[in-house]
């Protein structure tokens, strides 16, 4: 199965392709995606559709190109697929062609499935693309760009408290991030993992199994949100 898709945005190129490169954000595309974790050639994918697997992640980049070669190759469920993506700037705005491949089980419904993603992707794409701001504002005096999202927003809550506190307070920062973003900032004194909600859904995440026992959280929100 292969099929191919289209995007558009007024971002330029380099932004469509910064966005894309981070596997981190397309994992809301496919709500069968549930977790990815890195690893030294790339990334580990946990699937939750008809069967649960884990898919090797890798991926390749060129000027104006970005592929992600998914596969498992080993036990009796085999796939053999891939996300590739060209970005295509014009005068005034930005197409990404994205196609689609699969080779696996369940070829048919995944092909319908698809499409399903694809129009709630469309949304989700001009959303995030939409928010991201503009290069002179994410240079403005040299400061990164996640580090003023965080200047401009206030503390929720801030504490220390045992890991299977975590989720609690993962669920509070659900419930506050339906109107405006949400940014979770959690630390064992040796690692940070930062975690951001928007419209009660996590936006971008990462690996929380390696931290410590006892740590530290702080929960930040948009000022009036």
């Amino acid at each position: 199965m292969e099929v191919t898709y289209e995007f558009e945005t007024s971002k330029p190129s380099n932004v469509v392709k910064e966005y894309l490169s981070n596997p981190h954000n397309l994992m809301k595309y496919v709500p069968s995606f549930k977790s990815l974790k890195e690893t030294e050639e790339g990334w580990e994918l946990q699937v939750s559709w008809m069967i649960t697997v884990t898919l090797r992640v890798t991926m390749q980049q060129s000027r104006d190109e970005i592929t992600y070669l998914i596969k498992k190759t080993q036990g009796l469920v085999k796939v053999n697929s891939y996300l590739r993506f060209l970005i295509l700037p014009t005068r005034d705005r930005t197409v990404v062609r994205l196609t689609f491949f699969y080779r696996g089980p369940f070829e048919r419904v995944a092909k319908r499935q698809t499409e399903e993603f694809y129009r709630r992707g469309v949304e989700i794409f001009k959303r995030d693309l939409e928010s991201i701001p503009s290069e002179e504002r994410r240079e403005e005096r040299g400061v990164p760009s996640n580090v003023k999202l965080l200047l401009g927003m206030k503390t929720l809550l801030s504490k220390q408290v045992g890991k299977d506190q975590l989720d609690e307070i993962l669920e509070q920062a659900m419930l506050w991030s339906v109107n405006s973003q949400v940014v979770v900032l959690v630390s064992d004194g040796s690692r940070k993992v930062e975690l951001r909600f928007r419209n009660g859904d996590l936006e971008s995440g990462g690996d929380l199994s390696e931290l410590g026992d006892m740590i530290t959280v702080i929960v930040k929100g948009e000022k009036g949100g």
